[in-house]
């Protein structure tokens, strides 16, 4: 089957999800379920991992899966104040399965090609961190203030000092 049939196919079925979804035949949980597997199909129908580019396809399948499990579980009784900070980690999550469903595995692209996905994961774990001690108490964040500048300020020196220390060694 030709790329174009394959993404022909895939449209129109999206297309006929989206109908469903604006006449009230799907509902907006399920919905959201039935896009995210849609987009993990068009992943491996499309091939996998045997294109880079395929991730175009995998990513919006794990974070619509990510957002659709967070809206199952607080719409759940007993679940209905869910701490944002559930949000942010699926969120981490979505981007840590990315990683080691589909980059990790091309050892012919540059690092950067290849750990990409762990740098928005590792972002969003900090921030369910951040915002869950947020929920301990806001002095942390005042903390926090301080601590980013200062830490810039340091990264900011390590390159100054690295920057004069390579051009102070003598060339043979």
């Amino acid at each position: 089957m030709s790329k174009s049939l394959k993404g022909g196919v895939l449209l129109i079925i999206a297309g006929v999800f989206l109908l469903l979804n604006q006449v009230g035949v799907i509902p907006g949980q399920a919905f959201l379920f039935l896009l995210a597997l849609g987009f993990v199909a068009a992943y491996v129908l499309l091939g996998a991992r045997k294109e880079y580019g395929n991730v175009g396809f995998l990513i919006p399948g794990a974070v619509l899966l990510a957002i659709a499990v967070y809206s199952a579980v607080e719409q759940a009784p007993g679940f209905e104040n869910l701490s944002p900070v559930f949000f942010f980690l699926g969120l981490s999550l979505s981007f840590w399965a990315v990683f080691l469903v589909h980059t990790y595995w091309f050892k012919a692209a540059d690092h950067g090609g290849r750990f990409w996905p762990v740098y928005p994961a590792a972002g969003l774990l900090l921030l369910s961190g951040i915002i869950s001690l947020a929920d301990e108490g806001i002095a942390f964040l005042n903390l926090l203030n301080y601590i980013w500048v200062i830490a810039l300020i340091a990264v900011g020196g390590g390159l100054v000092y690295s920057s004069i220390r390579r051009n102070n060694v003598p060339k043979h």
